[in-house]
């Protein structure tokens, strides 16, 4: 399984050391995990990168989302691009999992309404467990690919959908069969 890590460059100097025991943590309990966009890099040599080069970065992180089966993002410093990163996530559907340590909640994603995010507090102390725990509870949400075959004419609609709602195709399609399993009285599962 691959899990795509994020946390705060501004609040690294202060949470450093907690983002690379995360990523020990999650690589010694088996998963692959991208991270060195964030712990090799830092604040002030970002600052310094050219428009274009923030650019390139952008696209990678945006593959790397899309890549990964789960995120991590250690939000315990406030920062907007943990924020987006974690909002494009779940415009994905990925399930993501945001530490923080106790004292320090994350406020801003407290109000963010998605059975795919997991806001969860640690410490040095019950970090293995923690992610152990929730990393096995996030994989029970992740997709499952199905293809499939569509008209020329489904397609154009779906294209219309994406392009003109901002609805992926993909997620237009699983809010679709999701409507119709609620509507269902005779399906029981996965309740």
């Amino acid at each position: 399984m691959k899990i795509y890590f994020t946390a705060s460059m501004s609040g690294k100097e202060k949470f450093g050391e907690n983002y690379e025991k995360i990523v020990k943590t999650m690589r010694d309990l088996g998963y692959e995990v991208i991270a060195d966009h964030v712990l090799k890099r830092n604040f002030e040599d970002i600052q310094k990168e050219s428009v274009e080069k923030r650019e390139q970065h952008f696209k990678k992180v945006r593959k790397w989302i899309g890549e990964a089966d789960v995120i991590v993002a250690e939000a315990s410093h406030p920062s907007t691009n943990v924020g987006y990163e974690v909002s494009m996530a779940l415009d994905r559907e990925k399930p993501v999992m945001v530490l923080y340590l106790k004292d320090k909640t994350p406020v801003l994603l407290i109000g963010v309404d998605s059975e795919k995010l997991a806001l969860i507090s640690y410490d040095d102390k019950d970090l293995k467990r923690v992610l152990r725990d929730n990393i096995k509870d996030l994989r029970d949400q992740m997709d499952v690919r199905f293809n499939f075959f569509i008209s020329p004419r489904i397609g154009a609609y779906l294209d219309w959908i994406s392009k003109y709602k901002r609805i992926p195709r993909a997620v237009f399609l699983r809010r679709l069969i999701e409507e119709h399993m609620k509507r269902n009285k005779e399906y029981k599962g996965g309740q």
